[in-house]
């Protein structure tokens, strides 16, 4: 009879924390849905802030950058994106990499991985690269997919002139 009470606390026990731990999975879910919503919300921020750029004074871009907003170089015309990626690919090996691995190495940029744009949005913002001749693409072994994609620096100028300015540097 002992036994029994022991055993049917045991089982009490076991049916209170596997209904503990549904509520938790529950909560969790709803938890990361309003965590990818903020991010979004912030993603939309971004790109709000990149349209209204040209109107804000020094002031207001200070306070923008301090709160993570990283701004490319007006004088070049790329987004802050595609300049992220003609950097990444300019320091990779040969000035070569795959798009699936250029895609890689962006989310690698960030803090928080989600602040990255995605595989699709990522490439739509580096479209200007492709545009003006920076990078040059072949396509990989399927053509129905591009993370395969050979992706390359054009001509080995701004490869020199990287070189170059390393070396001036010294």
């Amino acid at each position: 009879m002992k036994n029994n009470t022991i055993i049917d606390a045991l089982i009490g026990d076991i049916k209170t924390d596997q209904g503990l731990l549904s509520e938790t999975d529950k909560k969790m879910e709803k938890l990361k849905e309003e965590k990818r919503e903020i991010a979004d919300r912030l993603k939309e921020y971004r790109r709000d802030v990149s349209v209204l750029l040209k109107y804000v004074d020094d002031t207001k871009r200070k306070e923008l950058e301090e709160l993570g907003f990283e701004f490319s170089d007006p004088n070049n015309g790329l987004n802050p994106v595609a300049s992220r990626a003609l950097e990444i690919i300019m320091n990779a090996k040969d000035n070569q990499m795959t798009n699936g691995e250029l895609h890689e190495a962006y989310v690698k940029t960030f803090k928080n991985e989600e602040d990255a744009f995605g595989y699709s949005d990522f490439n739509i913002k580096c479209r200007p690269l492709f545009n003006s001749q920076r990078l040059l693409r072949k396509k990989g072994k399927d053509p129905k997919s591009s993370r395969d994609d050979i992706i390359s620096l054009n001509g080995r100028t701004m490869a020199l002139v990287k070189k170059e300015g390393d070396e001036k540097a010294k």
